[in-house]
C-alpha cells in the first residue's frame, strides 16, 4: 500500500510540474504549427488530426488550445512517471533514486525553454514534438523492458507495445522511423543473445535455440517490421487522400536531403545531371550560394567554424536558393497548386542529387560528420566550446561504466539498458544528420533514455563497490549482515 501512495504521489506532483508550466507561459504557436492545422502536405496525419478532433470537440474560439495543452503536459506528466516506475520496480531503486530519475525526465522541457533556437515550451505548443517526445520515452521504456527482461511472457508483450508505439511514433513524425528499425535491432539482439540459462516466470529453464530457430524468430521479426512500413505508407497516402485530394506519400524529402548535398557541391557538378531541366535548376541554385558565400567554400578553418556556418545556412538554403527557385518558376510556367509544385520539386530535386552526389560525395560525408559531432553533443548536452569536452567525457564515462559493471555481473540489466539508450541517440543523429541540421528539438529524444541508464550504472556501479548485490540496497545488506551475524552468534 505505501508503494503504491509514493507512486500516486509522484504522479500527481509530476502532473502538478508540467499543468504549472502550461499555467506560466500558456499555449504557444510556433513557426510550423500552421502547417499541423492546415494538414499541410509536408506533415504526417498523427499530429494534424488530433488537433482536428480538438477543434471539432471545442468549437470556434481557443478553447482547443488549451484543451490540446492540458493533453499534452498529462502526456508528458505520464511518460515520465511510467519510466520512473519501471525502472525503479526492476532496479529496486529507493525513493530519492525513483524520484531523480523523474527529475531526468522534466529536464528537456526545461531545458528547451533557455537553450533551444526558439525557446520553446515543448508540451505548450502546437507541435508535434509536444506528443511525440511523451510517446518516445514510453516506447524506449518498453525497449528497456526488452533488453533486460528474462521472463519470455514480459518481453513478448514489450515487443508488441512497442512496435506499436513505433508505428505510431511513425505517423507522427518521419524522424521517427528509425524507432521500427531500432526495435528490430533490439529484439534480433534479444533472439540472437539470449542465453539458454535465463528463466522464465515458472523457474523453468529455457532449452537451447538451434541457429536455425533463432533465424526464424529474427527473420520473423524483419517481417513484422516490413509490414508496418506498408502499414505506414498506406496509412499516410489514406490520409492524404482524404484531406488533400492525393493518394500520395508526404512530400518535401527529397528537398530537405538536397540542401546539405547543394551545400557540398561545386558548379561542375552540374554537368552529370542527365536531365535539362534539372541542370538549369542546379546551376540557379548553386549561383544562389555562391553570391551569398552559402557553400562550403566560405566555412572556415576548424571544426567548429564549418559547422557554425553549415548551421547558420541550411535553413536560407532550403527556403530562399532551393524552394524559391522552384516554387517561383512553377507559379509563373507550370502551375499555383501546392502539391502538385511539391511532387514537381521532389522529383527534380532527385534528379539533381542523382547527377551531384557523386562528385561532391566525399565533402557531403566530412560535412554529415560535422553536422552528427553537434547532434551527439545536443542529445545530453548543450553546444559549447567546454560542454564539448564535458559532452565527451560523459559519452567515454559511460562506456567505461558499461564495463566495471559488465565485468562485475555478465548479465548486467543496467548496461544493457545503457546499450539500448546509445543505440537510441545514434540511430536519432544517424536520421536527422542526413536530412537536416541537429538543432535541440530534433535532439531531445535521446536525453531522458541515455541519463536514466546512465544513473542506473552508477546505482549498479556504486552497490558492487559497497558489496551489495545486485538489486539490493545499503539498508538491505545492513539489515542482511545483521541476521547473518545473529545466526554466527547463536
Amino acid at each position: 500500500m505505501a508503494k503504491k501512495v509514493k507512486s500516486a504521489a509522484l504522479f500527481v506532483l509530476l502532473l502538478a510540474v508540467f499543468l504549472g508550466m502550461f499555467a506560466a507561459f500558456g499555449p504557444g504557436l510556433y513557426n510550423d504549427s500552421d502547417q499541423y492545422m492546415k494538414m499541410h502536405i509536408h506533415r504526417e496525419p498523427l499530429y494534424p488530426i488530433f488537433l482536428l478532433l480538438l477543434r471539432t470537440i471545442c468549437g470556434e474560439g481557443e478553447g482547443w488550445l488549451i484543451l490540446m495543452g492540458i493533453i499534452q503536459n498529462m502526456l508528458a506528466a505520464f511518460s515520465i512517471w511510467y519510466m520512473a516506475e519501471y525502472v525503479g520496480r526492476r532496479f529496486r531503486l529507493c525513493l530519492w533514486q525513483e524520484a531523480a530519475v523523474a527529475v531526468i525526465g522534466i529536464l528537456p522541457y526545461v531545458t528547451t525553454i533557455f537553450f533551444s533556437a526558439l525557446h520553446l515550451v515543448m508540451t505548450n505548443g502546437v507541435m508535434s514534438e509536444g506528443v511525440c517526445l511523451p510517446l518516445f520515452t514510453i516506447y524506449m521504456t518498453e525497449c528497456f523492458k526488452m533488453a533486460a527482461e528474462t521472463e519470455r511472457r514480459t518481453v513478448g508483450r514489450a515487443a508488441a507495445v512497442s512496435l506499436c508505439l513505433a508505428f505510431v511514433l511513425s505517423l507522427t513524425r518521419s524522424q521517427m522511423m528509425l524507432t521500427i528499425l531500432m526495435w528490430l535491432v533490439v529484439l534480433g539482439a534479444k533472439i540472437v543473445f539470449r542465453k539458454p540459462q535465463e528463466r522464465d516466470g515458472k523457474g523453468t529453464g529455457l532449452p537451447r535455440k538451434a541457429l536455425g530457430g533463432r533465424l526464424l524468430r529474427v527473420s520473423a521479426a524483419a517481417g513484422a517490421v516490413a509490414c508496418v512500413f506498408v502499414l505506414r505508407l498506406l496509412a499516410v497516402k489514406s490520409y492524404n487522400l482524404v484531406f488533400n485530394g492525393h493518394f500520395i506519400n508526404n512530400t518535401y524529402g527529397p528537398v530537405n536531403t538536397l540542401t546539405n548535398i547543394l551545400y557540398s557541391a561545386d558548379r561542375e557538378d552540374g554537368e552529370r545531371i542527365g536531365d535539362e531541366e534539372a541542370r538549369d535548376f542546379f546551376y540557379r541554385m548553386y549561383d544562389l550560394t555562391e553570391d551569398r558565400q552559402a557553400n562550403y567554400k566560405y566555412a572556415g578553418d576548424s571544426l567548429r567554424e564549418k559547422t557554425e556556418h553549415i548551421e547558420e545556412w541550411h535553413d536560407t538554403i532550403k527556403y530562399e536558393m532551393i524552394e524559391d527557385v522552384f516554387y517561383q518558376t512553377y507559379d509563373k510556367y507550370v502551375t499555383s497548386d501546392y502539391i502538385i509544385q511539391n511532387l514537381m520539386a521532389d522529383e527534380t530535386a532527385g534528379k539533381i542529387m542523382k547527377g551531384i552526389l557523386p562528385g561532391c560525395f566525399p565533402r557531403w560525408c566530412v560535412n554529415y560528420l560535422l553536422i552528427a559531432r553537434y547532434g551527439l553533443i545536443r542529445s545530453i548536452a548543450v553546444v559549447h566550446p567546454v560542454l564539448n569536452w564535458v559532452a565527451a567525457c560523459i559519452y567515454l564515462s559511460a562506456f567505461v561504466l558499461m564495463g566495471l559493471a559488465y565485468r562485475k555481473d555478465k548479465k548486467s540489466r543496467a548496461v544493457r539498458v545503457m546499450a539500448v539508450a546509445l543505440l537510441a541517440v545514434a540511430a536519432n543523429v544517424a536520421a536527422v544528420s542526413i536530412t537536416i541540421m541537429c538543432l535541440s528539438r530534433y535532439m531531445i529524444y535521446g536525453f531522458v533514455p541515455f541519463y536514466t541508464a546512465y544513473f542506473l550504472l552508477l546505482t549498479e556501479c556504486y552497490r558492487g563497490y559497497i558489496g551489495c548485490p545486485a538489486g539490493m540496497g545499503k539498508r538491505s545488506l545492513r539489515e542482511l549482515r545483521g541476521r547473518n551475524q545473529d545466526r554466527v552468534n547463536m
